[in-house]
């Protein structure tokens, strides 16, 4: 089916108009998107960015898509730059637009821009086969998130975070794992994003393992090579801990594990750093 995707420009003042005094120019943000929008797929999709200038003409407003996972990714731009007011609208949506953007609002006299971040996404369904998976043990949940974050997620739906027992769950969850990310419309944004979450940590002892459900020592592991290693946090690390010196906040060590979901096997992490994750479904 054919799908219509219209970015609307609308000009509500010159492109090489007006540029007041430095100190008194700005522009006002009117209408902004909201950051999370849920849809299904075939819904409409109309977002729209617009912005006033006072003491300058009107700015520039354009749309990115593919700005990534974490949202900090260039992406690429799309469709006309409006002046003004930007309209992105999509009459049926499809797989392919499930993404993250951003609207830009930019200055055009002095280049300054404020960004505004948009995922579009669709309902989760955790443990349903909405998508052609197959019978799921392990649902995947493709969104962004910390570890703990990742826990209380599941926890919210009555769910626990994915740990395997043994050699077989761990193929299992590998399995449900990679048929989730090749059908589901959320998990495109996460084609860079190999590790998902599992509960187990050695938070409260070094080298000790525990289940998160029960504190129970861990008796099967499926560690990649040289892992887990205990990597200390970098001072700075770009793209996933920007600016973290002198951050209490943040664990200086490995204390939490993923899985890798082409592979299976297991590496230890930092408790902030965010990732896709899957939660055990209910067995009746």
């Amino acid at each position: 089916m054919m799908k219509h995707l219209l970015l609307l420009a609308t000009f509500t003042g010159i492109v090489t108009g007006y540029c007041g005094p430095k100190a008194e120019r700005k522009f006002e943000v009117l209408l902004r998107p909201e950051p999370r929008v849920e849809i299904e797929l075939g819904d409409t999709i109309s977002l729209v960015c617009a912005a006033h200038g006072h003491n300058m003409m009107d700015p520039l407003v354009y749309w990115v898509k593919g700005i990534g996972p974490d949202l900090n990714e260039e992406g690429k731009r799309m469709g006309p730059t409006a002046v003004g007011k930007s309209t992105f609208y999509i009459e049926k949506a499809e797989k392919e637009d499930i993404d993250n953007y951003k609207c830009v609002i930019e200055d055009c006299c002095s280049g300054n821009k404020e960004e505004i971040t948009v995922e579009i996404l669709v309902p989760e369904e955790t443990c349903q086969d909405v998508y052609g998976v197959g019978h799921v043990v392990f649902g995947a949940t493709w969104v962004f998130r910390n570890w703990t974050a990742a826990i209380a997620d599941c926890e919210s739906k009555g769910l626990e975070l994915a740990l395997p027992k043994n050699e077989e769950e761990n193929a299992q969850l590998q399995r449900d794992l990679q048929a989730s990310f090749e059908t589901h419309p959320n998990a495109a944004k996460f084609a860079h994003e190999n590790w998902c979450w599992i509960a187990a940590t050695d938070e409260e002892t070094e080298d000790t393992w525990l289940a998160v459900k029960d504190n129970e020592p861990l008796t099967y592991f499926n560690w990649d090579k040289k892992q887990p290693d205990n990597k200390d946090l970098p001072l700075l690390q770009k793209g996933k801990n920007q600016n973290i010196v002198g951050n209490s906040n943040l664990a200086r060590t490995q204390n939490v594990a993923g899985i890798h979901r082409g592979t299976g096997m297991w590496d230890d992490s930092f408790v902030h750093y965010k990732r896709p994750y899957a939660c055990l479904c209910p067995t009746d």
